[in-house]
């Protein structure tokens, strides 16, 4: 009886060690996709697309490339956008610190009546941020309203 109740207790000890060292693993998977869910109250553009006013998921395409961003609906079914991004230059850790661990977004200035342009996202846990590469016509609309560098394609 001492042995069954041994070997019972053995095998309930390796699941608990089982499970244990699997919850890192899963909150290591959320976090490879950088996925966040982002609001906005109006129209934005991104590369490629304009996005009415509601929630949607960005989130890297290929975490193991980590070169293209996508979009999606709120449901995470359909592909909205999908496009290239270079590393920024890292924040400063008070930078960081003031996001109080939520998603930053930067925009490009747009001219009157056009919906503002994603240029820069930040993942609360990364010190550099993901400038979005958008196509030469969008980047030239910018280019006219400020003549600041935007970084686009040859497309």
């Amino acid at each position: 009886m001492t042995r069954i109740i041994s070997i019972t207790a053995s095998a309930l000890a390796a699941l608990v060690l089982v499970a244990l060292t699997a919850a890192p693993a899963s909150a290591q998977a959320t976090t490879a996709n950088k996925q966040m869910f982002l609001s906005f109250s109006g129209a934005v553009q991104v590369p490629g697309a304009t996005l009415p006013k509601g929630t949607y998921v960005f989130r890297i395409g290929d975490p193991d490339s980590q070169d293209v961003w996508q979009v999606l609906d709120k449901s995470q079914h359909h592909v909205l956008a999908q496009f290239f991004y270079v590393r920024t230059a890292e924040r400063t850790v008070a930078e960081v610190n003031a996001a109080h661990g939520k998603p930053v977004v930067r925009f490009h200035e747009t001219a009157q009546g056009v919906p503002p342009a994603i240029r820069i996202v930040y993942y609360p846990a990364d010190m550099a941020g993901a400038e979005f590469l958008y196509p030469k016509a969008q980047a030239t609309q910018f280019a006219a309203t400020r003549p600041e560098a935007t970084v686009a394609t040859t497309k």
